[in-house]
């Protein structure tokens, strides 16, 4: 766990895309939907591995919300998590899984039914259940550095690719990948205001939910939580 002070930026980055679309049309919803203790459950999808999917999970976090705000976060690294019973498709056979593993567990084009089994691999390591999905790739954080750069993570500029940077960061420092992704996380936000770009931000954000570069399951209940929670919260 770690507190709010450092809470995930990315994930903040995602709930913010669709507040100009939704904003004015569904708070009571919204505030019905998210009232109590939920959880976000947060993918950092690679695809440059082959699959039919968005990508291997990288690395994963749960989000938590209270009343609505956004609170603590969980680093789930993926390595050797695997589904109680679900059994690998016959494509993953193919390369030789005998199991499920969180890794692999956006496998399939059918994305409701990989972060669902997401969940599933989530909830049973961790025991922390989660209410929405949201999958984001390297294209997405690329545009959102772009958009409010220039970026420092731990003092270095990033000038390469987002994932690219995120394995020097390991290599060559020693971070964590969590470490690695919390730290790039934090130089987005800390660009975004030092630059007066949170603007730049949500238009940008905005735009790879658009484009499929981010994505949200289920899509409705996001609408109602971005409602409700609103800018304020996740940005200042």
């Amino acid at each position: 766990m770690v507190s709010k002070k450092k809470i995930l930026l990315i994930a903040i980055i995602v709930i913010l895309v669709a507040i100009g679309a939704y904003f004015l049309s569904n708070y009571q919803q919204g505030k019905a939907a998210f009232a109590g203790e939920h959880n976000i459950l947060l993918l950092c999808t690679d695809p440059s591995e082959n699959r039919p999917g968005i990508g291997a999970v990288d690395m994963a976090f749960v989000v938590n919300l209270k009343d609505g705000h956004l609170g603590n976060i969980t680093k789930v690294y993926p390595g050797g998590l695997t589904h109680p019973t679900k059994q690998p498709s016959d494509s993953m056979r193919a390369e030789g899984l005998s199991v499920v593993y969180l890794h692999d567990s956006l496998w399939s084009e059918n994305l409701e039914e990989g972060t669902k089994t997401a969940q599933e691999i989530v909830e049973y390591h961790t025991g922390l259940k989660s209410d929405i999905v949201m999958v984001v790739t390297p294209d997405a954080i690329d545009a959102l550095i772009k958009a409010v750069g220039p970026v420092y993570s731990n003092g270095e500029e990033v000038k390469t690719s987002s994932i690219d940077f995120l394995r020097e960061d390991q290599s060559e420092n020693g971070a964590t990948r969590g470490d690695a992704v919390e730290g790039l996380a934090d130089g987005i936000k800390e660009a975004a205001q030092k630059n007066g770009k949170k603007p730049e931000l949500i238009s940008t954000a905005l735009d790879q939910f658009n484009k499929g570069n981010i994505q949200v399951v289920p899509k409705e209940k996001f609408s109602q939580f971005i409602t409700y929670a609103g800018i304020s919260n996740v940005l200042d």
